[in-house]
């Protein structure tokens, strides 16, 4: 796909902008009468707010050809602003853009737009505010609800809050930074070991309660998902990751007799292993996305797609663990 937008979405954005230039300082008028009189003069252009094509100006590799092509990337600009944008990276960053349509669409809205226009305006903006902090992106697709805005939504919202955590754990996990030692005895070691071992054996459970609880939020086929519901789930998983790291460090820094080396060794990133593969989600769900795009004017479009996480143990690791337990206990 393509990723320039179709007459469609550009028609919807110069609509949405009143065709007025989205840029604050500007305003201008975009649209006129022609001397033809069958025909309008039009001095507006769709521009991307994360650029096009590689070598454009805020282009992100990381975001697909079809999600630059949705609404949700334009904003509606008079050809000066538009090539304005375009000289200055820095200055117009795609936070500012983003910030430009939502005063814009403010504007038109209170400023031109009836009393019940604003009532909705008044109403739709309450419900973002939990959405402040975050991205600006992110209520630009609560906004728009552009195809398979649920899947866009939640890979939008894991990046930002569970990518610091996944970072985190990998730092963890390459002895990237340390904290105080915890210093057990022979006495407590074993004990010790036990505690964490049955904390570890009923982390998982939850794992796979929160993925079923964030796929149930995009709603069911044909049916619309829930943005609130979006937002609790991937909430809970950045609360299970913050708990998980607990753990994790407990196991990491921790200090035992020589002896017990070995059973802290089979413990460490056991679990943290397992949940790094929530990380893939963002990127599985532009997976899907492309597939549904590239399939979508096809007779045999599927009905379901099936992506897995499997959560397992190490090939051996029990063994390995019995078998040094075992020498303990018969020391």
């Amino acid at each position: 796909m393509v990723p320039d937008f179709i007459k469609k979405t550009i028609d919807i954005l110069a609509k949405r902008a009143a065709y007025k230039c989205s840029n604050p300082d500007c305003r201008v008028n975009t649209i006129g009468p022609n001397s033809d009189p069958e025909k309008a003069t039009t001095i507006g252009e769709a521009a991307h707010i994360f650029g096009a094509r590689e070598g454009s100006k805020r282009y992100d590799l990381s975001m697909t050809d079809s999600f630059r092509a949705e609404i949700t990337n334009a904003i509606w600009l008079c050809r000066n602003c538009h090539k304005l944008i375009d000289t200055d990276e820095q200055k117009y960053s795609t936070n500012i853009l983003f910030a430009w349509r939502a005063k814009h669409e403010e504007f038109i809205a209170s400023d031109l737009g009836s009393i019940t226009d604003k009532i909705l305006h008044d109403e739709q903006t309450l419900n973002l505010k939990s959405f402040d902090n975050y991205p600006p992106i992110v209520k630009r697709i609560i906004i728009d609800k552009p195809n398979g805005w649920e899947y866009r939504l939640t890979a939008e919202l894991m990046k930002f809050l569970n990518t610091p955590l996944f970072r985190k754990l990998k730092d963890l996990k390459n002895g990237l930074y340390i904290k105080e030692l915890n210093n057990v005895d022979s006495v407590n070691a074993l004990n010790w070991i036990q505690n964490r071992l049955s904390e570890l054996s009923v982390t998982l459970k939850p794992a796979i309660g929160l993925l079923d609880l964030l796929t149930k939020s995009w709603g069911k086929p044909g049916e619309p998902g829930d943005v609130q519901e979006i937002h609790h789930a991937t909430k809970l998983i950045k609360n299970y990751l913050e708990h998980i790291i607990v753990i994790e460090e407990k196991i990491h820094f921790v200090n035992v007799p020589e002896e017990y080396e070995k059973l802290v060794y089979l413990l460490k990133n056991l679990i943290g292993s397992q949940v790094e593969k929530l990380s893939s989600i963002p990127y599985d769900l532009e997976e899907i996305l492309t597939l549904l795009e590239n399939t979508e004017n096809e007779n045999d479009l599927p009905k379901e797609i099936r992506k897995e996480l499997v959560f397992e143990v190490p090939n051996n690791w029990e063994k390995e663990f019995n078998n040094a337990l075992n020498k303990l206990r018969h020391k």
